[in-house]
């Protein structure tokens, strides 16, 4: 199973996750309706209970957990920043110079430009002494890796990339979307529970006073707390099944993340090895933090939370033995240390920033999805050739704003001063002169690098304030109109920024699923192959030679070649791709990189397209790139 059937198939579980919750959501509603017959039966009063009395509780208690859904869901809207706060996670900030924190942000960055997806941001769960993490988000534009601090003390470099490639193939695989809807109905079927513990300890508190000094009071007061131990009770069945829920959802994709971490950093000891120390731990890695319950499902480990017998990871050592068939059983001691033990990874011969391997075009396309073309030591190589100041620059508000707009910058003298004079009126002098600084630095830059630089800067790029953030939008958008001249790449840039950005400004939430079958997207898919069949060609036959090529993967194609297309329809084609079904996506992405690979390999130019389209339509694609083992310099 690739990538894009992993995602397909977390798409098509959320159907069962529905349905799943309906029945929960019936269950409790029953278990309600009969504790208040039980209630009114003690009394003697059972007769009295008619279905014009069942009507209203079940509407009420159904009301209940379905409002606190929703507005749960409502809430996650805004990414998986919400999660990571509600659980006590702190932003590391890009430039942050701690040495552990920057040992994280390193891994992370290496392995999203291995990844070929925005750098996410971090999170650190300050008060967490145990070994954790997470991955948050409804999609990887506004995706976050959360981690305990316990998680960054523990665990070696190796061991600490084991637990972040594991939280990024949840990003991969889909599995991240799905666990966010997940919190929402979790949260749902907690409400009863949440109300009647708030209940019990309101009541618990108060009654004291009101029983000395009202007997009336006291009475009331002792009847609510009565109320409270009664909801907390029938709450705990709704917890018992959103416990049942988490474990049918998360048991299996645990394995899968686990065996995708190994692919991804090739070395089964760096997570074995974690998890041994979890192991170790024992109940020291509960997690403090009240609302972990919620989230249970998404994390590295279970925590030690207790989960009605319905575990919602497999047993450590279960996993562990699925990574290391030679193990002994015997779990790890993790000790805090006193000082940073850990050391960065040893700095190896500089390469030339221009200096990386262009792999075979058709080679790499046939791999589109596949676990082998994830390797984060092509991440490790990519961001060891970027420079340390243009590293710096990226974690800057101001050059990270400058560096887009470098790469927007016209080559053609005369336009280019044009666009000078706009940018020191609409950004001011320094910046203008800094976008120029960037144009002539990262112009000839293999794509890898040029697009892990772009990858590194959207951290930075979303802690912008609202108005900077518009005035950023409204440059940009300038800088690709003010030629009068349809240049793709500069045109599929903007939209990769903007696509990032708007995820996490506008707070678009969960992207709905328009489109499953590729013949509802014949006609768009036609353009867009055909501009791509374009790029790079010299002549009409080169282009009709490179068209032919694309729709030798679609299987009874119908179209035919077309002329170019303006901004506004490509704008329009690739956002109906942005709501299509994984598996379409990839069929889009297979012809589009045949049509651009037609003579074999893949130019620069044509692997930033490629990687552009994929990005503007949510799909992460690694850089096209040959291993760079063999190639070190």
């Amino acid at each position: 199973m690739d990538f894009f059937e992993a995602q397909d198939h977390a798409r098509r579980r959320t159907k069962w996750l529905v349905l799943w919750f309906l029945l929960a959501v019936l269950g409790v509603v029953i278990a309600v309706n009969a504790l208040v017959f039980l209630i009114f039966q003690g009394q003697g009063m059972g007769e009295q209970i008619s279905f014009g009395f069942i009507l209203p509780v079940s509407v009420i208690t159904g009301g209940l957990i379905l409002g606190a859904s929703g507005f749960k869901s409502l809430q996650l809207n805004a990414g998986g920043a919400v999660v990571a706060e509600d659980l006590g996670g702190r932003l590391v900030m890009p430039g942050s110079t701690d040495f552990e924190e920057r040992k994280l942000l390193n891994i992370v960055e290496e392995m999203a430009i291995a990844s070929g997806m925005p750098v996410p941001q971090v999170y650190l769960m300050d008060q967490e002494e145990g070994i954790n993490a997470f991955a948050a988000g409804t999609e990887p534009s506004n995706a976050v890796i959360g981690v305990t601090r316990g998680c960054v003390q523990r665990l070696s470099r190796d061991e600490l990339e084991g637990v972040v490639a594991h939280e990024f193939s949840h990003i991969l695989n889909g599995d991240m979307s799905l666990n966010m809807r997940l919190i929402g109905l979790i949260f749902g079927l907690m409400a009863i529970s949440i109300v009647g513990r708030s209940l019990f300890e309101v009541m618990r508190f108060s009654s004291y006073s009101s029983r000395r000094n009202d007997r009336e009071g006291g009475g009331i007061g002792i009847a609510l707390f009565i109320l409270g131990i009664g909801l907390l009770a029938v709450g705990s069945i709704g917890v018992f099944f959103g416990r049942m829920i988490q474990a049918a959802i998360s048991r299996q994709r645990e394995y899968l993340a686990d065996a995708s971490a190994v692919q991804f950093t090739r070395n089964p000891d760096g997570i074995a090895n974690a998890l041994k120390k979890i192991g170790g731990l024992s109940m020291d890695n509960k997690m403090v933090n009240a609302k972990a319950a919620e989230a249970s499902h998404m994390m590295f480990s279970d925590a030690g939370l207790f989960s009605f017998g319905l575990a919602t990871h497999p047993p450590l050592e279960v996993r562990i033995q699925a990574l290391q068939k030679s193990w002994d059983g015997k779990f790890s001691d993790s000790d805090l240390p006193p000082v940073a033990r850990d050391h960065a990874r040893p700095k190896q011969k500089s390469r030339s920033p221009l200096d990386l391997p262009v792999i075979s075009g058709l080679g790499a396309l046939d791999e589109m999805g596949n676990e082998e073309r994830l390797r984060i030591e092509n991440g490790h190589k990519i961001h060891e050739g970027l420079r340390d100041n243009w590293k710096r620059a990226a974690h800057d508000r101001e050059e990270a704003q400058a560096l887009v707009f470098g790469l927007l910058l016209a080559e053609d003298g005369k336009l280019r001063d044009g666009e000078m004079r706009f940018l020191e009126k609409a950004a001011g002098e320094e910046a203008a002169q800094l976008a120029q600084q960037w144009q002539g630095e990262v112009r000839d830059l293999h794509s890898a690098r040029k697009i892990a630089l772009i990858d590194l800067a959207l951290p930075t790029l979303r802690g912008l304030s609202p108005l900077e953030y518009e005035r950023f939008l409204k440059v940009t958008q300038w800088l690709i109109a003010s030629d009068a001249q349809v240049d793709l790449f500069e045109f599929m840039l903007q939209r990769v920024v903007e696509r990032h950005l708007v995820s996490h400004f506008e707070k678009r939430g969960f992207r709905k699923i328009r489109y499953t079958k590729f013949s509802q997207l014949s006609e768009e898919a036609n353009v867009l192959i055909s501009t791509m069949a374009g790029v790079g060609a010299s002549s009409e036959q080169e282009v009709r030679k490179a068209y032919a090529e694309a729709v030798t993967s679609l299987p009874g194609w119908n179209q035919s070649l077309v002329g170019g297309s303006a901004l506004s329809e490509l704008t329009q084609i690739l956002t109906r791709f942005d709501q299509a079904s994984p598996l379409v996506k990839k069929k889009l992405l297979l012809a589009c990189g045949r049509a651009a690979a037609a003579d074999g390999d893949l130019a620069n130019r044509e692997a930033e397209m490629i990687r552009a389209i994929a990005d503007s339509i949510g799909c992460p694609v690694p850089p096209f790139v040959e291993a760079l083992e063999e190639t070190a310099a």
